[in-house]
C-alpha cells in the first residue's frame, strides 16, 4: 500500500500539502491520529509521547517553526518504547542520524540543531491546520515518502 494508491482509489481524501521528509524507519504508516499543538516547545510532545499510543500516529503542529527542533532522539526513543506508529511533525527535528535507527516513522520539514524550551506551552488533542488541512484527534492518518493523507474514517487497506 501507498499513499498514492490511497490517493486513487479515494480521489476526494485531503492530503497535507506541505513537503515532509521522513528522518525514521522508510514505509508506509497508517493509524488514528492524536494531534498537539506546541509553539517553539517540546512540552506536550515530550509529555503524549511518554504515554501509550496504541498504534497511533501523532501529528504535531509546530507552526511549521525552524527556530527549534520538537523532537529528537530520546523523546523518538520514547515514542517507540511507547507502540506510537508514526510522528509527523509540522516543524523540524534533530539527531537526524539517531533518528533513523527507530522503528517508527518520523516525519518532518527539516532539521535543526536547537533544542526547544521547555515551558510547557500548548495543547493536546486540539483541532489544528496544517497544509490547508483542518485534522482532528480521531480521524486516520496515512503516510509515507509520498506525503500525508487524513481521513474522518478508517479506510479499507487493500
Amino acid at each position: 500500500m501507498s499513499t498514492p494508491d490511497l490517493s486513487d482509489k479515494y480521489p476526494n481524501l485531503d492530503f497535507i500539502n506541505l513537503q515532509f521528509r521522513n528522518f525514521g524507519k522508510q514505509g508506509f504508516y497508517s493509524g488514528q491520529i492524536e494531534t498537539v499543538f506546541c509553539p517553539d516547545d517540546n512540552s506536550k510532545v515530550k509529555e503524549i509521547l511518554s504515554m501509550p499510543g496504541k498504534g497511533k500516529i501523532l501529528i504535531v503542529d509546530g507552526s511549521a517553526s525552524t527556530r527549534v527542533a520538537l523532537m529528537g532522539d530520546m523523546i523518538a526513543k520514547s515514542a517507540e518504547e511507547n507502540n506510537w506508529k508514526a510522528v509527523i511533525i509540522n516543524g523540524c527535528v534533530r539527531d537526524v542520524n539517531e533518528l533513523s535507527n527507530f522503528n517508527i516513522g518520523i516525519f518532518a520539514l527539516g532539521s535543526v540543531p536547537r533544542k526547544s524550551e521547555k515551558k510547557d506551552r500548548g495543547e493536546i488533542a486540539i483541532s489544528i491546520k496544517i497544509g490547508g488541512v483542518q485534522v482532528d484527534s480521531g480521524n486516520w492518518a496515512y503516510a509515507d515518502d509520498n506525503g500525508v493523507l487524513v481521513s474522518k474514517n478508517s479506510l479499507k487497506l487493500d
